[in-house]
């Protein structure tokens, strides 16, 4: 699961479940949060899952293995600091991918 109370993707019947960025656009999780979000993990990839002030809970390892792209990026040391940031941070907003 990724989050724990809002999952990213869709559930059995269907119906999409709001990943993050969706989220922030309802003003349930604040852009900083998801700055924090994505900081802590490029500090400890092993750090137990973010908790927002809304009351959802994202476990980044998740979040980046269902994103091919931030999964190699932020797995390949040669990846610049900034790109590695931004795939990270794109994983968490985006969710599960199309």
């Amino acid at each position: 699961m990724f989050f724990r109370r809002t999952r990213v993707g869709t559930n059995p019947t269907g119906r999409a479940i709001p990943g993050a960025g969706d989220l922030c656009r309802k003003s349930e999780v604040t852009d900083e949060e998801i700055k924090q979000a994505t900081e802590a993990d490029l500090k400890d990839e092993t750090a137990k899952p973010f908790a927002f002030k809304s009351g959802h809970t994202v476990d980044m390892a998740k979040a980046i293995e269902t994103h091919p792209q931030a999964k190699t990026l932020r797995a390949d040391k040669a990846t610049t600091p900034g790109l590695r940031r931004t795939m990270v941070m794109t994983a968490l907003i985006r969710g599960f991918p199309d």
